[in-house]
């Protein structure tokens, strides 16, 4: 979910299916969110703000990372994802999270936090740069700042030879595009660490598989905001079959289409 209220209309929504869809989306990512966080120096007892929290699963993650002597505090704007998030942490016995519902701007502590991280969230905001110094300023001397976000270029490219994958992912691209986000912001990572202010980030791209299974879903999720903006998704045909007939195509030449690429960038602020 969105984090600011300067964002422009999240394209994903709010419903029970885009939560389970991120839940869903979590298993492929947390392994690789996990490896981030870790090489980024997060560790037990740190107190971690994650940034447009959603229905929980980073908060989860750290959760485990920081231990008991640590807290993880979620900033989460919508009502409803906040309220799978708690009943979540509810329901894993942990007593280390709490959640805020908030913008970014109004986060609400009273001494630094030893980290703050964030996933599939700076893509959504008009101003990363200047969120990510903002941020920063919330984080201790030497503390982590820790990012992930999809880039969406090598997966344009490993779609389009294939007709079907090549519509979807135009569809997909187009709705967020009018929509306000930018899905290739990963790929200025350095730039963006060094404009808000801090230190050489480290960056790293990992590609997932099973995009054919992703796709279906987070078309599902967008299908109102692509109405809105006047996109004709009925040239995709059947979403029933859309997963099927997606594996087919690339079947046909015995190739896989990764899901776009996990970028991860952190750095540590400056001791002075």
């Amino acid at each position: 979910m969105t984090g600011s209220s300067s964002a422009s209309q999240y394209a994903l929504g709010s419903t029970d299916a885009e939560h389970e869809r991120l839940i869903r989306q979590s298993q492929w990512v947390n392994p690789h969110t996990e490896r981030c966080f870790r090489e980024a120096g997060i560790s037990p007892g740190y107190r971690v703000l994650d940034i447009g929290s959603g229905v929980g699963d980073v908060a989860l993650l750290l959760a485990r990372l920081v231990g008991r002597a640590g807290e993880v505090v979620g900033v989460e704007r919508d009502t409803s994802s906040i309220r799978r998030a708690r009943n979540r942490i509810a329901q894993a016995g942990l007593h280390n999270v709490t959640f805020a519902q908030c913008d970014i701007s109004q986060i609400p502590t009273d001494e630094p936090f030893d980290a703050v991280v964030g996933r599939y969230i700076l893509i959504f905001l008009p101003d990363p740069v200047s969120v990510l110094h903002s941020l920063s300023l919330l984080v201790r001397a030497g503390g982590v700042v820790a990012f992930q976000e999809q880039d969406w270029g090598s997966f344009v490219r490993h779609a389009r030879p294939f007709p079907l994958w090549s519509a979807a992912v135009s569809l997909i691209d187009e709705t967020f595009r009018q929509s306000g986000a930018n899905l290739y912001l990963a790929s200025r990572f350095r730039e963006l660490f060094h404009d808000a202010g801090l230190p050489m980030a480290s960056v790293r791209t990992d590609l997932l598989v099973g995009a054919e299974e992703w796709i279906p879903y987070l078309l599902q999720s967008i299908h109102p905001q692509m109405r809105r903006c006047n996109l004709r998704i009925e040239e995709l045909g059947d979403f029933d079959t859309l997963s099927q007939r997606l594996h087919a195509e690339v079947a046909t030449s015995n190739s896989k289409i990764p899901l776009p690429s996990l970028v991860s960038a952190w750095s540590r602020k400056s001791l002075k």
